[in-house]
């Protein structure tokens, strides 16, 4: 499974305990401003090598019109490169993935793009 660039509802990570598991030092990270991408290898309940969670904090964006939008953003970035993630993994090990979001200011598509893409890249090199 994986192998369409859409972005399914079971390939979004809702789990608590699993989000937990990221942040609470189970989990790596990789910083490419302004993208956080922590990271956990984990048995996840779903046939897809790979669950996300996108977060934009409510500090640095008050209004939810705007969290929305740069959430849009990542989750869009991240739908056109996740094949590559899918393609790094191998065996059959799955990865709880939360992407966050950083920065106080809003940035253009481009930058967060680039951003996306790069901290898969560094994530790519570490799993392999």
């Amino acid at each position: 499974m994986g192998t369409s660039n859409s972005f399914h509802k079971h390939e979004k990570l809702c789990h608590k305990a699993t989000i937990d598991a990221i942040f609470k030092k189970k989990g790596e990270s990789v910083f490419k401003p302004p993208i956080l991408l922590a990271y956990y290898k984990t048995e996840l309940i779903t046939p897809f090598k790979c669950q996300v969670m996108i977060s934009v904090g409510k500090r640095k964006f008050k209004k939810a019109i705007d969290r929305h939008r740069v959430k849009r953003q990542i989750s869009e970035s991240y739908r056109l490169h996740k094949q590559r993630i899918y393609e790094a993994i191998v065996d059959d090990s799955q990865y709880a993935i939360g992407l966050l979001y950083l920065s106080d200011k809003h940035v253009t598509s481009a930058i967060i793009d680039k951003s996306v893409h790069l901290a898969i890249d560094e994530l790519i090199r570490k799993i392999k």
